[in-house]
């Protein structure tokens, strides 16, 4: 077991302000979420106590047509609550148990922070048994293989129907020759102003973007024989959710894909 797992939530949990108020418009809570990189946002009433909580996944849902929603019009109940004292290795398998990578810590009702996946892992960097069991680990025994994935000329509303169906995050991009060439992410869909994009593509179907004018590339990859704890370095210094795992240099077939999920399991199992 590792220690990090022992820590209290309270104890490493990073401030994050990332509240709005009900009646903020949704296009504010589309910008708090794109300017700060924040993946949930609390809303909150004026004296602080917690209403609800807002994903990204819940504004893509949001047609671009409702632009007069409010925060309060989105907002749902937070899948999991937690107190600053309840142990990471229970909290963690709490979200674990209904997919969710962060959730409220709450004090008698008042938001204090988000409690999040990255600050296990960044906690567990800074320690040198956390890091050896990181260290201890290569992407082939905890990697999620043959990921689903998405061509460079696949539509915008093909990604968005992905994502809302099966809760994809992020998507590895190939190529016609079915080579790794970036990562499409809800991020990068939220920064392009794109909302339930299969309306738009329904009524206008010649005019849906493509992948390749949304995705991000270059895109960072590894290797099966690659670490975890290299793995888990590179999301937390570039602040990204997963990383593909490629067969070579030469052919970059994605075989697989390693997220922050996958590093938190090694971590508190």
């Amino acid at each position: 077991m590792s220690r990090v797992a022992l820590m209290s939530v309270g104890e490493i949990s990073t401030y994050r302000r990332a509240t709005v108020s009900p009646k903020d418009p949704i296009e504010h809570v589309r910008r708090v979420m794109r300017d700060y990189g924040y993946r949930l946002v609390v809303v909150v009433d004026s004296s602080g106590r917690m209403l609800g909580v807002i994903s990204r996944a819940e504004v893509l849902l949001v047609s671009s047509t409702k632009s007069e929603a409010l925060a309060s019009h989105v907002m749902r109940d937070p899948l999991v609550t937690l107190t600053g004292e309840e142990k990471v290795r229970e909290a963690v398998r709490t979200m674990l148990e209904v997919d969710e990578w962060y959730a409220p810590i709450v004090d008698r009702g008042f938001y204090k922070t988000l409690f999040g996946f990255e600050d296990v892992i960044e906690w567990a960097l800074r320690v040198d048994r956390d890091r050896g069991t990181l260290e201890g680990v290569e992407l082939r025994e905890i990697m999620a293989r043959n990921p689903v994935t998405v061509t460079v000329e696949d539509g915008i509303d093909k990604v968005w129907r992905l994502m809302m169906e099966y809760r994809y995050a992020g998507i590895p991009v190939v190529d016609k020759r079915g080579a790794l060439v970036g990562m499409i992410t809800q991020y990068d869909l939220l920064k392009k102003g794109y909302a339930r994009p299969h309306l738009e593509a329904e009524r206008s179907p010649g005019k849906v973007p493509r992948v390749r004018s949304v995705m991000t590339r270059p895109c960072t990859y590894l290797y099966p024989w690659s670490r975890a704890l290299e793995a888990a370095t590179i999301m937390v210094s570039r602040n990204i959710g997963r990383v593909p795992v490629v067969e070579s240099d030469e052919t970059r077939k994605v075989v697989g894909i390693v997220d922050r999920e996958d590093i938190v399991k090694l971590l508190t199992t």
